[in-house]
């Protein structure tokens, strides 16, 4: 199997090449022109006082022009692997035209009070408020703010597979847990440690107590989450040391890891990125916690096989090299048979 960076490449942080600007296409020259059009208005605002109105209207509508042409031409988010990345998507997205309505707004405002008239004396009066309109701008935030709340709790409850059916997620039950693959992920600084329970085998009676006392089958792994195309995978999330978060780009998924806590989520794997030909899209694990000084380095990735068997072929190779390497440490542990042997009398 061959590394293709496909449509979610993961840059190296050495890689020079990253940081390379191509200013024939749109994405790169447009910026440039911009951030030119706005120096240049702002030199003129040292003479003309309502230059900082221009400044500040050019820079909303390029904002918005700029991020409304990039959600267009899939320059935005990275690609969706399952059908709740769309239902995240969807809720990204509406907090982003909630967002985007009032940014416009707010500087409608402050352009037109750049444009009026200066006070006479050359100094603004001070005004002690209107209640009204307190009210009004502290309220419809309020109920905004009320509505995205409600509007996740669907999503969330799917995301943490706890009774997605109810609008508000219940707590972790092992009788109703649909997951077809058990999985350990374990934060540590600076690296993710997974550990598999054999989905050929009986499921453990307790995936909580599993989660924190490993068996003799699993199978250990770092930085590298398996799975197949369709399984249901039931992540317990843990960390060792410090606050980790453990982020799926292409599933939008984020969960910290909190220490002294095993926090169960669901994973929904809808998608490979095994290509035909047996080359892989890059699909990354990154932590979204600033865990200390190497956090850069938290990086894995994400492998669904296109089938179950693809998947078990390759659980059982690593099962394998696990127990070759195992067996040499086994024999030099091992007492000799007789411990008497050797001594003369």
């Amino acid at each position: 199997m061959t590394l293709d960076p496909g449509n979610s490449p993961v840059p190296k942080a050495t890689d020079s090449a990253g940081f390379a600007l191509d200013w024939s296409t749109p994405e790169h020259a447009l910026p440039l022109i911009i951030t030119g059009m706005a120096f240049v208005i702002w030199l003129c605002a040292f003479r003309f006082r309502k230059a900082w109105a221009a400044i500040v209207g050019i820079n909303t509508a390029a904002v918005a022009a700029y991020t409304a042409w990039s959600a267009r031409n899939g320059h935005w988010l990275p690609e969706k692997a399952n059908d709740l990345a769309g239902e995240v998507d969807g809720l990204f997205n509406m907090v982003m035209v909630l967002i985007t309505v009032f940014f416009i707004l707010t500087q409608c405002v402050l352009i037109y009070a750049m444009l009026q008239k200066s006070p006479e004396g050359g100094r603004a009066k001070p005004v002690h408020g209107n209640h009204t309109l307190e009210l009004v701008w502290t309220l419809i935030p309020g109920a905004l703010l009320v509505y995205i709340a409600i509007a996740q709790l669907p999503t969330w409850a799917k995301m943490k597979g706890q009774n997605a059916g109810a609008l508000l997620p219940s707590g972790y039950e092992v009788a109703s847990d649909p997951a077809d693959l058990l999985v350990t992920v374990t934060g540590k600084q600076w690296e993710w440690r997974m550990r598999y329970a054999d989905p050929s085998g009986n499921k453990p009676e307790d995936p909580i107590q599993w989660a924190s006392t490993p068996a003799t089958a699993d199978v250990h792994v770092v930085n590298e989450l398996h799975a197949w195309k369709g399984a249901k995978v039931r992540l317990m999330l843990r960390t060792t040391d410090v606050i980790h978060s453990f982020f799926l780009p292409q599933f939008r998924f984020k969960q910290d890891m909190l220490p002294g806590k095993t926090i169960p989520a669901l994973l929904h794997t809808d998608k490979t990125n095994i290509n035909p030909d047996g080359t892989e899209r890059s699909w990354e694990i990154a932590c979204a916690e600033l865990c200390g000084g190497n956090h850069y380095r938290m990086r894995g990735r994400v492998v669904i096989h296109p089938d179950r068997e693809s998947f078990m072929t390759w659980l059982n190779e690593r099962k394998s090299g696990q127990s070759a390497r195992k067996e040499p440490l086994a024999s030099a542990d091992k007492p000799p048979a007789n411990p008497m042997a050797g001594k003369q009398e």
